[in-house]
């Protein structure tokens, strides 16, 4: 029973991971799940690249989301007091300035949407 639980604990990461990888796209330049770090019951980790062509390694553990390397493929904490983050979002708004203006460019955009749609909708209503 308990290789059962540790399974799904492992195959839950590796959903949230890619539908990490799925919502973060339109913000970065490239992300992706380790083909060689390997993955685990509690780990598993990301090579991302900000639009501003940093590359890093991310964690996502239970306990988050954090830097772990500068390098993709790499795990290279410098200190325990690296910063977990609760979302994908937070970790990219410390590490990536485009990111900031690339998450508020598309929420203007939804915000359009619903303001054109709404408009739409009271017109056929008329």
């Amino acid at each position: 029973m308990a290789e059962c639980a540790d399974e799904n604990e492992e195959h839950t990461l590796r959903i949230e991971a890619a539908e990490v990888i799925k919502e973060v796209a339109y913000a970065v330049t490239f992300v992706d799940i380790s083909k060689i770090l390997p993955s685990s019951e509690s780990l598993v980790y990301l090579n991302l690249c900000t639009k501003e062509n940093e590359t890093f390694c991310v964690e996502l553990s239970v306990k988050g989301f954090r830097v772990v390397g500068r390098k993709f493929d790499t795990v290279n904490i410098l200190s325990d007091s690296a910063r977990f983050h609760e979302t994908i979002y937070s970790l990219l708004d410390d590490v990536s300035p485009t990111y900031r203006n690339s998450f508020s460019e598309i929420l203007m955009q939804k915000l359009q949407q619903l303001q054109h749609q709404e408009e739409h909708e009271s017109m056929d209503t008329k």
